[in-house]
């Protein structure tokens, strides 16, 4: 088994090959894909295209295949959420503090605080005044799958991707899965709900009380600006990670009874953690539970 471990898109990844070992170029390759992507598409960076109309006027714009990609399942999900999940939350959690300082003091509202509208018609962007996206709801399952399409284009064949906790993997070189374990959200560190074993499957989970001040976490139903606090943790498995990410970002967001119709749209299972302590298992859900 060979790991190779490092920091990108502002957390920490692993990633491990079984019947294989890294060469450097396969390490600087996918180093530099993160990079870029970055470079890309976090708000955190001005100059990013996520942030490219932040001074825009009313009016329909061109954007770059990849960005049309993302927004176009960030707009399936706001369909499906009511507008309950929208990427044009940036300017709303830099009012709240998450800020491209961390500062984490949440700002006075002043003035309009209404998102400008926007809709995607192939790789056409129509924004009806100055906006910023927020990839982070979908953005790192993308990019999860992207860096294991590198690792089969250098001839990897078994392998688990693992970025901030979201993952995909193959199967090990003798046939097994790969065991995951599954955090219970306001436990103690290490006390486990459940553990999956993946075999050419994606994995996301979210938790807000890992990232909260104050009221404010960052999960944000963008209907009323506010957090949500119906659930506070949601696992998912999915055919591969950005599905697994989506659905994970829907979970918190979707009314309960529509849930599972959504999921099956991405042949993806959950396990849900309410606020009141309550836990809930799909019934396709494979692994093992310690509920």
């Amino acid at each position: 088994m060979d790991t190779f471990a490092f920091q990108a898109l502002g957390t920490h990844w692993t990633i491990s090959l079984d019947g294989a070992t890294f060469s450097a170029a396969t390490k600087e390759y996918i180093l530099g894909f993160l990079r870029t992507f970055e470079s890309r598409f976090s708000r955190f960076i001005p100059e990013s295209e996520v942030n490219a109309f932040r001074s825009a006027s009313a009016g329909t714009f061109p954007v770059s295949p990849e960005f049309a990609l993302l927004l176009a399942r960030a707009q399936q999900l706001r369909e499906w959420t009511r507008g309950a999940f929208d990427p044009a939350v940036a300017s709303v959690l830099e009012r709240a503090g998450y800020d491209r300082a961390l500062s984490l003091s949440p700002k006075e509202s002043e003035g309009d605080t209404r998102v400008p509208a926007w809709s995607l018609s192939g790789g056409l962007l129509t924004i009806e005044g100055p906006i910023a996206f927020d990839l982070g709801g979908i953005g790192k399952g993308y990019a999860i799958d992207r860096v294991a399409d590198i690792l089969r284009a250098d001839g990897c064949v078994y392998f688990l991707v693992e970025g901030g906790g979201d993952m995909v993997g193959t199967t090990k070189a003798d046939g097994s899965g790969w065991r995951v374990a599954v955090a219970w959200p306001g436990k103690e560190v290490g006390t486990i709900a459940s553990v999956v074993t993946l075999q050419n499957q994606g994995f996301a989970a979210s938790d807000t009380l890992l990232r909260r001040w104050g009221k404010w976490h960052h999960i944000i139903d963008m209907r009323t600006q506010t957090p949500v606090e119906t659930l506070i943790g949601a696992a998912v498995i999915a055919p591969e990670a950005f599905a697994a990410d989506v659905m994970t970002s829907a979970l918190f967001l979707l009314p309960q009874e529509e849930a599972p119709a959504v999921l099956g749209l991405f042949g993806a299972t959950a396990m849900t953690f309410a606020a009141d302590g309550s836990v809930s298992v799909d019934s396709k859900w494979s692994g093992e539970i310690f509920v």
